[in-house]
């Protein structure tokens, strides 16, 4: 190859150091740009694809394994927060008070149709 030209002009030498050097914006989360000249660098070449390792779905949970963490989640809530664990249980009793009571309606009423079905019926038109 020959001679290098040196640049003319003012604004050609200025912008000369920037035809050299191509620089890369960073990704996310990198530390520095890398400077490229044509060819990319060792850091900056793929590495080949693992192959990717079969995951097996988690193994449910039994009921006594579920009440065990439920228990300790409460147990750990009642160290930070007594007033919110008190809220909790007061609040789950409630549910539990609800539920017997709309049992126990249901099942009147289903006492009240079947007695209703069976009984008599009474002419209530008499003259």
């Amino acid at each position: 190859m020959g001679k290098m030209r040196k640049p003319k002009g003012l604004v050609a030498r200025l912008l000369a150091p920037l035809k050299l050097h191509r620089v890369t914006l960073t990704e996310a989360e990198k530390k520095q740009a890398l400077i490229h000249k044509g060819k990319t660098t060792p850091k900056t070449a793929k590495k080949p694809a693992k192959k990717a390792k079969t995951k097996t779905p988690p193994v449910p949970l039994s009921m006594r394994q579920k009440q065990a963490r439920e228990l300790k989640t409460m147990y750990d809530i009642g160290i930070k927060d007594p007033e919110r664990l008190a809220r909790i249980i007061s609040k789950m009793l409630q549910n539990a008070n609800t539920k017997n009571e709309d049992a126990k309606l249901k099942f009147e009423r289903l006492l009240w149709e079947k007695a209703e079905k069976h009984s008599p019926k009474k002419d209530t038109h008499k003259k």
